[in-house]
């Protein structure tokens, strides 16, 4: 019968333990397609929440940030590509500074007017790039407070990516 030591042992759960330990924390990395949501219809209602509740930080949140875009969405557009190779940060610069000007307007113009998501359609043509499509024509169907219906114009193309919806922009 063969006779473990108890320096062995030690060394063993002290190995598990940082096993577990690190095994653990790469998972807990968040992962670049964080947020995404089940369906456009997720998304909508997510928008309509956050405009409800003057959210700022939630609307950011429920768009590509700049990781993502770079790294994924950028190099399969047209214009990253020769002859234009047009240089994504300055494409990530001028998205988001149409995205933060559109949130604060939005927020301006419809924040906390109690609106009741109905849903979302896209009246243009999809478009797909290597890894994901875009859904344009982004139109929000709505209700206020008095019941009344109406569609708000207010989103730009939704990225979907292995069954996963998030916004890539809002107008501005």
């Amino acid at each position: 019968m063969t006779r473990i030591s108890e320096h062995s042992v030690r060394v063993s759960c002290v190995l598990l333990t940082v096993l577990l330990f690190y095994g653990s924390t790469v998972g807990c990395k968040k992962p670049i397609w964080e947020d995404s949501l089940d369906s456009p219809s997720q998304l909508g209602l997510a928008v309509v929440n956050a405009l409800n509740n003057r959210d700022k930080e939630k609307l950011n949140r429920l768009r590509v940030q700049r990781e993502t875009y770079l790294d994924w969405i950028w190099p399969a557009f047209p214009a990253s590509q020769p002859p234009s190779n047009f240089p994504g940060d300055f494409a990530w610069s001028n998205l988001n500074k149409k995205c933060n000007i559109g949130m604060k307007k939005w927020i301006a113009r419809y924040g906390g007017q109690n609106l009741e998501f109905v849903a979302i359609r896209f009246d243009e043509p999809t478009e797909t790039y290597k890894g994901f499509q875009l859904l344009r024509g982004t139109v929000l169907m709505l209700k206020n407070a008095a019941g009344e219906k109406g569609e708000l114009r207010i989103l730009g193309s939704v990225v979907v990516k292995n069954d996963r919806y998030k916004l890539l922009s809002y107008e501005d």
